[in-house]
């Protein structure tokens, strides 16, 4: 079996990313995809989502007329609209993020590429909200055999998180290993810039990367665009002969091997290999069905739309003496007639079920999407609808769960590379509306701290989350303010 084969979970879920990405992407993208070589129209831009009306017509009028079918028709973008409002929702506050020192360099440059910490949590959120998944692998540089530890240091090496996108993540494989389930394979697909002989010319190739547990340990290979093993040269050995291996071993910072992939899914639902399903999808899905009706109902309209005159009684010899050049019409025209003829213009009622089918499938999306923000819990009744702007029980609000449980763990991998104890800590917004707080309410809790039931710590928590605090202002810092506030006032002389 090449190394390039896919899992059949990836097969089946492959297309329905190709839609969302697709659509994500905009009108450009979804007007040049050709379905493909078979037929009479096959290979034309846009017959991918928009089938021709007579697709056994291979003639070129009936070809140009397609492409002026595509090109009228209007693609409005629900899908990635939906998607950055979404994450917009999401990130209108700043996530927070605490790791040990010796893995702090992340926040900056979390895939040695410089992209921060907090850039890759938005793309992960991103991904997962569109396609359902995302991988993120914590890897370290390989340094040449027979180096001391401090000649390691000197090289400053460090450990990257590299995030992975749902298409590169081709083949995985699980098995029970001490009565636990561990990824025991993984393929990653890297699209590679080969520089040509000259070097001013960029030829993309694609390698791959095996993830392996081999007899409990992990290990990496890399295979070029031809599909074969490509081995590794670690140096000189003490007869001069070069060390050449294919298998790449990576170790902790202790100098240990790693007995599990330090590889992480992050999915819709939850975070195991298995592929979850795209939330977008069916807005994409119905998107492209108003695309559809969109063209329909442009196509009706340019054939049908413009006013047609319409004459009646004439004899060819009255339409050859007063109407060889033509007739015009309009309020400084006027058209001659014979007697008992008639003029008329002809124009089509309006087309409505395009126009209804459109209108139809702007109130399904729109539906689609609140389903995704909103409680699943079950009938929602007032106060249920305060509890569902928190976002605890939606869709959106696993994938934000799901995504801090992953980074999570890649920066404890991270740490087994670099050292540490600290445990890293995140948390990504859940907010997705600003909360509202009732003033009795709020007087109701200035009289339970008076009362010493809670703390002042519990009032300003439920200010913050109503932004009548900002939540970057710490307590401590209140309490120095608002003790030198009362210091000035002190100061300030007072009034006889």
């Amino acid at each position: 079996m090449p190394v390039d084969s896919t899992n059949p979970q990836y097969d089946k879920a492959i297309t329905k990313w190709k839609m969302v990405r697709d659509c994500d992407e905009g009108a450009a993208a979804i007007k040049s995809r050709a379905k493909g070589a078979e037929g009479a129209l096959g290979g034309l831009a846009g017959t991918a989502y928009l089938p021709p009306p007579n697709p056994t017509d291979g003639s070129t009028n009936n070809k140009l007329r397609y492409r002026a079918y595509v090109e009228r028709a209007n693609f409005v973008n629900f899908t990635g609209h939906t998607k950055e409002g979404m994450l917009g929702m999401v990130f209108r506050k700043p996530c927070t993020i605490e790791v040990d020192p010796s893995i702090d360099y992340l926040l900056e440059n979390a895939n040695g590429d410089g992209l921060s910490a907090d850039q890759m949590i938005k793309d992960a959120a991103g991904e997962a909200l569109m396609v359902g998944r995302y991988g993120l692998l914590v890897d370290y540089p390989e340094s040449p055999k027979g180096l001391t530890d401090a000649q390691v240091r000197d090289q400053n090496l460090r450990a990257n998180i590299m995030p992975y996108p749902a298409e590169s993540i081709i083949n995985w494989r699980t098995e029970v290993i001490g009565g636990v389930k561990k990824l025991s394979m993984i393929v990653l697909q890297e699209p590679t810039l080969k520089p040509s002989d000259d070097g001013f010319e960029y030829e993309e190739c694609m390698y791959h990367r095996v993830l392996r547990l081999v007899d409990g340990i992990y290990v990496q290979n890399l295979y070029d665009e031809n599909n074969e093993l490509m081995y590794q040269s670690y140096g000189a050995d003490a007869n001069g002969d070069q060390i050449i291996d294919p298998n790449i071993y990576p170790r902790k910072f202790d100098g240990s091997y790693w007995d599990n992939i330090p590889f992480v899914f992050i999915g819709s639902i939850n975070n195991d290999e298995t592929v979850d399903k795209a939330p977008l999808y069916d807005i994409a899905e119905v998107n492209i069905s108003h695309y559809r009706n969109s063209a329909d109902y442009e196509e009706s309209s340019f054939l049908v739309g413009q006013p047609t005159p319409a004459l009646a009684g004439l004899t060819q010899s009255w339409v050859d003496q007063n109407m060889s050049g033509g007739i015009s019409f309009g309020s400084r025209s006027a058209i001659l007639l014979p007697e008992g003829g008639n003029a008329t213009l002809l124009q089509a009622g309006e087309n409505q079920m395009p126009l209804k089918g459109m209108e139809m499938k702007e109130v399904q999306m729109v539906k689609i999407g609140t389903r995704i923000i909103q409680d699943q819990t079950g009938t929602e009744t007032a106060e249920a609808a305060k509890i569902r702007f928190s976002g605890q029980n939606s869709k959106l609000g696993s994938i934000i769960t799901n995504v801090e449980t992953a980074f999570n763990k890649c920066f404890m991998w991270a740490m087994e590379f670099m050292g540490g104890t600290a445990e890293p800590s995140i948390y990504v917004n859940r907010e997705f509306y600003d909360a509202s707080v009732d003033p009795q309410l709020l007087m109701a809790q200035i009289q339970l701290m008076d009362r010493g039931v809670i703390a002042q710590s519990d009032i300003r928590h439920l200010m913050r989350k109503a932004n009548l605090i900002d939540s970057e202002r710490t307590d401590e810092m209140i309490d120095d303010e608002a003790e030198s506030d009362n210091m000035l006032f002190d100061e300030m002389p007072q009034e006889a």
